[in-house]
């Protein structure tokens, strides 16, 4: 699963690392039959590993569990011999593999019977609704068969997710809570959490405070923290204070600036791991003008730096100036190679901008600029969408530190499948079919072109009778696994 940077931070290694000692050598693969159902064979003789048959059926994850559909819609999760560890029902299931540990979501929509004082009625006369659609949810661990919920929460309301996190091999955070791992069961040793921070750290809030805690200290590292849209600097005898800033559009569940109420140190998002200096200690005139007007402060992680932006509106544009301070107070129009980013609210990059990325003087006069995406794993690589003067627009991937275009922008779409291994789908136009590509090597994979292609191998395309076939592939050779 590709997961998209979501926060100013430290390029660092996969944080949900699994347990190789609870993974296996995966050998099977679902495979499409001329009768149009799956069974699973061996991925390099494709001879069936068990003669049952499936009307759908999912790859195995890295613990040998696979979610499977028979002929009545009900769904059941296998593991590798063909045994079913889940039983068949009509619930939607989905699986994540955190730590070595399998979770599992079963998910079904039904409509609940509601008391009279809650029934729908409609004023113009007519039927009365005496149903409301509601969900049903169960989430649990496949391997220790423990049940870690199951509610009926009404349509369209909260929800819940298998987004577990690994904070080390020995604890997990899910759903405002820590856990502690023993004997592939879950043991909850905090609750509350308002917010997860890297190194093993978490924030809690109460009313209207926040306490910052480490994993293994039973006491607050920092407490009293108050949330602040204001801060103030001093250079020499002035007082420089900073207005509105991070201001949000919706309020954060965390301020991304939190005020110790005994010290009046200022703790930065997105890790709040350093204190923000109280004072300038070395700027010049232009850059004391440039830090009157900044409205964006974050917190540089794994580094001394603090980054300050100004809004700027340019040529239609919407992006930020910027100048860097450090924690002895420091200012700087620019600092090392630090791997970061910074997205705003929705996901869409704001540090580094795109003339950061992509220099004016490689660019088309005529170009204008959409989004541009980042994924976990892609270095310097950056995914950036391009509208011509025809308004014709386009994809490509720029190479930020090579200064090249890894895949130019002729492409309506490009999908990443694999960061590590630079594995990518493109489409040349609207509605066309997607290719398989392999940036490493600069080579198409594979001789065939699919409707969609997504990074687990599942593939459709379009019957003579125009009908949707899905069935799986190698994305990285490109062999089908289907008569």
């Amino acid at each position: 699963m590709l997961v998209s940077v979501t926060a100013c931070t430290q390029e660092k290694k996969d944080n949900v690392p699994l347990v190789l000692s609870k993974t296996k050598m995966i050998n099977s693969v679902p495979f499409l039959t001329q009768q149009n159902n799956f069974v699973y064979v061996d991925k390099t003789s494709l001879k069936p590993i068990s003669q049952q048959k499936f009307q759908s059926a999912s790859v195995f994850t890295p613990t040998g569990f696979a979610v499977v559909e028979n002929d009545k819609d009900q769904y059941a999760v296998v593991d590798e011999s063909g045994k079913i560890v889940l039983g068949f029902s009509s619930s939607q299931i989905g699986l994540n593999v955190v730590n070595g540990l399998t979770f599992y979501k079963k998910d079904i929509e039904y409509e609940k019977k509601m008391p009279v004082w809650k029934w729908d009625w409609n004023i113009l006369g007519g039927d009365i609704k005496k149903e409301q659609t509601y969900h049903k949810i169960e989430i649990g661990i496949i391997e220790s068969q423990q049940s870690l919920l199951v509610v009926d929460i009404p349509y369209l309301e909260d929800n819940y997710y298998l987004n577990f996190v690994s904070v080390d091999e020995n604890h997990v955070f899910w759903n405002e809570k820590l856990y502690e791992i023993k004997k592939n069961r879950l043991h909850k040793i905090e609750n509350n959490i308002a917010e997860l921070l890297e190194n093993k750290r978490w924030l809690k809030g109460s009313n209207t405070e926040f306490s910052m805690y480490e994993l293994n200290q039973k006491k607050a590292v920092h407490s009293g923290l108050k949330g602040s849209e204001t801060l103030s600097l001093q250079f020499g005898k002035e007082t420089i204070t900073l207005n509105d800033v991070n201001k949000e559009r919706y309020t954060p569940e965390v301020p991304k600036i939190l005020i110790d109420s005994k010290t009046n140190d200022a703790y930065i998002f997105p890790q709040y791991e350093k204190v923000f200096p109280k004072r300038i200690t070395k700027a010049t005139p232009s850059q004391i003008d440039f830090i009157k007007k900044v409205s964006l402060v974050y917190s540089i992680t794994n580094s001394p730096y603090f980054l300050l932006g100004v809004f700027n509106y340019d040529e239609n544009i919407w992006a930020y100036d910027w100048l860097y301070m450090d924690i002895e107070g420091n200012v700087t129009d620019a600092i090392g190679t630090y791997n970061f980013n910074v997205l705003d609210q929705v996901g869409n990059l704001v540090w580094p901008d795109r003339k950061m990325i992509l220099p004016d003087q490689f660019i088309n006069k005529n170009w204008k600029f959409g989004k541009i995406n980042f994924y976990t794993g892609m270095n310097d690589s950056y995914l950036i969408r391009i509208e011509d003067e025809k308004q014709q627009r386009t994809m490509g991937l720029w190479n930020r530190r090579e200064k090249h275009w890894e895949i130019k922008p002729d492409y309506y779409d490009i999908s990443v499948l694999d960061t590590e291994r630079q594995i990518y789908a493109l489409q040349k136009e609207q509605d066309g079919l997607y290719i398989l590509f392999d940036n490493k090597n600069k080579k198409n994979i594979g001789s065939k072109a699919y409707k969609s292609i997504n990074s687990d191998g599942l593939v459709s395309v379009k019957s003579v009778s125009g009908q949707m076939v899905y069935y799986y592939i190698d994305i990285y050779s490109g062999k089908e696994y289907k008569d």
